[in-house]
């Protein structure tokens, strides 16, 4: 039963279809388990990345 109902959602159990990708320098970190393709954005923890987290803040 498990295979059939893999099979109606488009995935075998086991597969990484999600992506979590910096939003600065787009190198893919790491995958996950999801039931379809998926984006995730966040920051790496390279120093250029890290620096430029502040920067997009705006100052009131």
């Amino acid at each position: 039963m498990s295979n059939a109902t893999n099979a109606l959602q488009g995935t075998a159990p086991g597969h990484e279809l999600g992506m979590v990708i910096c939003k600065h320098c787009q190198q893919v970190m790491f995958t996950i388990p999801t039931n379809g393709v998926k984006k995730i954005y966040g920051v790496c923890g390279q120093d250029g990345c890290l620096e430029t987290v502040g920067e997009n803040e705006v100052e009131d």
